[in-house]
């Protein structure tokens, strides 16, 4: 199978190519994984049940995986996505791209907040728990060892859609742009900017 050479192709696929895509993309990864037992166990098991999530929701789509050394997976997600304003307008983008990492010593150790999950598309996020400039980096507070990949997925998507998130600058595990707080809690309308959940069904921006 000849993988999608853009997005937009990716995007356009039907169910079976895209569930054909997540199964080759899952059989490379395998391949090439290494280290020692235990962590090449854990990365397979939980790179299985990152593309169940993907294959689940229509709304999802894995783009590239690696588990040579870390975790690595890119995946897409057709969701709502906050932009910075504009005229006190809030700009939302369709898509969101995001890049997740784990490092093996998170599975004994808390993994910082802001570290095992970032956003790649859009490049200008107006979020609460997330500073552009720090790779799109998105804070999830804390975080607890062993946490699983799946589980940071659903948290990046909750957070991302402004389900799930704190607006107290004084909280040191979260908030990353007060200038995002203060706006919120001017603009409730947009909590949350959707109410579905990641397997629903997903209208997209009126």
């Amino acid at each position: 199978m000849n993988p999608p050479k853009s997005l937009n192709e990716i995007l356009a696929q039907s169910t079976a190519e895209r569930l054909a895509n997540h199964a080759a993309l899952l059989d490379l990864a395998l391949a090439e994984n290494d280290g020692p037992r235990p962590w090449r166990e854990w990365k397979a098991n939980s790179l299985r049940e990152l593309v169940e999530l993907a294959d689940r929701s229509p709304r999802m789509w894995l783009l590239a995986a690696g588990l040579r050394g870390d975790l690595n997976a890119n995946y897409a997600i057709r969701m709502p996505v906050p932009r910075w304003p504009m005229n006190d307008q809030l700009p939302i983008d369709d898509l969101a791209v995001f890049h997740l990492h784990y490092q093996e010593s998170w599975r004994w150790e808390s993994p910082p907040s802001w570290a095992p999950l970032g956003l790649w598309q859009p490049l200008d996020p107006f979020h609460p728990n997330m500073r552009p400039a720090l790779r799109g980096a998105i804070c999830l507070g804390k975080l607890p060892a062993g946490i699983a990949v799946k589980e940071i997925a659903l948290l990046g998507y909750y957070a991302l859609c402004l389900q799930d998130l704190g607006l107290d600058e004084s909280d040191p595990d979260g908030v990353m742009n007060p200038h995002a707080c203060d706006y919120y809690r001017r603009h409730p309308e947009y909590l949350p900017l959707t109410r579905a959940g990641l397997f629903d069904p997903w209208e997209g921006v009126q």
